[in-house]
């Protein structure tokens, strides 16, 4: 009975962490359709892109577990947890858009993991996020949750056959991929940005 009132909280958690990002995502797109009139600022807008996004990476792990951990409710935690990839694949999108109508401003990253309990990779880009802050961007996806079609989709696009993957812009890592590699690359996207003396990529 504890366990199931337990879930029950968890539940309605999710569905509040859902519902703010989606309430986050729609005010992201109200002031990107004002910046086609001009009146909103393409620096804040970047910023509140850049907030939502690491606030969405920090509650993903809430809802990932609570739905691990489902008793009786597994079926409408996997609909929450695929509300949640839907809700992030929008912001990739949306961010791509940012970059078309104000320039763009950051590196987006996006990352395929699976279940492999020995996987790393993903400290690997926790410790470039902690490097690069909201310059870099990560999208995170579960590379076998079936029940998002999308997922599936962008894996196929990018033609990835291998996990952990690890796209940085356009460019694929297949396959536990080191710090060195990908710091090089997302250094490289800075120089295309016209920052050949960005600080963080300047090597100690």
């Amino acid at each position: 009975m504890l366990g199931l009132a337990l879930e029950k909280v968890r539940l309605n958690d999710s569905k509040e962490i859902t519902l703010n990002e989606k309430v986050n995502l729609r005010s992201l797109q109200l002031q990107q359709n004002y910046i086609k009139s001009g009146i909103a600022d393409c620096k804040a807008l970047n910023q509140l892109m850049e907030t939502n996004i690491d606030e969405l990476g920090q509650k993903m792990g809430i809802i990932i577990d609570y739905q691990k951990n489902a008793l009786l409710n597994q079926k409408e935690f996997d609909l929450q947890l695929r509300d949640y990839f839907l809700t992030e694949i929008q912001f990739l999108l949306i961010s791509q858009e940012i970059d078309q109508q104000c320039g763009k401003n950051s590196v987006k990253v996006i990352y395929f993991y699976d279940e492999n309990g020995a996987d790393t990779q993903g400290r690997v880009l926790d410790y470039l996020k902690d490097v690069f802050e909201n310059r870099v961007l990560i999208f995170s996806f579960n590379s076998q949750f079936s029940a998002e079609p999308m997922i599936p989709i962008l894996i196929t696009s990018y033609n990835i056959t291998r996990f952990p993957a690890v796209v940085v812009e356009n460019r694929v890592f297949q396959g536990y991929t080191a710090v060195e590699p990908l710091r090089d690359n997302i250094c490289a996207e800075f120089e295309k940005l016209g920052e050949q003396n960005f600080t963080k990529c300047k090597k100690k």
